[in-house]
């Protein structure tokens, strides 16, 4: 099993109700699949983690790179695990543009509020990465 963290870029901006749309598609899939995980959405990234046997996630994985929805996408971290830290969870998700959210989320560095394009969230890729496991907290 592994697990693997991801950034992309939108390639245009999305509604909240074309998220939740993506969201069902996507809990849909992945239970099928058997993977879990969580996809945060801020200021038009995508910021996801997703844990299941390695194929599955890969599979999954390439999909979305491949998807005209996603550009530059960055695989900030990837490697086995012993066990799922969302595996209650198909797909958890939380939109991070609220101010409530960042104030609640310890540890919070601003990296999702600054313009920055995928390859340079690679320098950050340890902070992210706790990030979005923090948000686990939150939910």
């Amino acid at each position: 099993m592994i697990s693997l963290v991801y950034v992309s870029t939108a390639t245009r901006p999305i509604s909240e109700q074309e998220l939740l749309h993506i969201l069902d598609i996507s809990r849909r899939n992945n239970r099928k699949l058997g993977v879990t995980g969580i996809l945060l959405y801020s200021g038009g990234r995508f910021f996801q983690v997703l844990e299941g046997e390695e194929k599955n996630v890969l599979d999954i994985y390439q999909h979305i790179a491949k998807n005209p929805l996603h550009r530059s996408p960055l695989v900030l971290s990837q490697g086995p695990i012993q066990e799922r830290n969302f595996g209650q969870w198909s797909m958890g998700y939380r939109h991070v543009d609220s101010a409530v959210d960042k104030e609640q989320l310890e540890g919070y560095c601003a990296l999702l509020d600054r313009n920055m394009e995928a390859e340079e969230f690679s320098k950050k890729s340890n902070a992210l990465v706790d990030m979005i496991y923090q948000f686990k907290e939150m939910m």
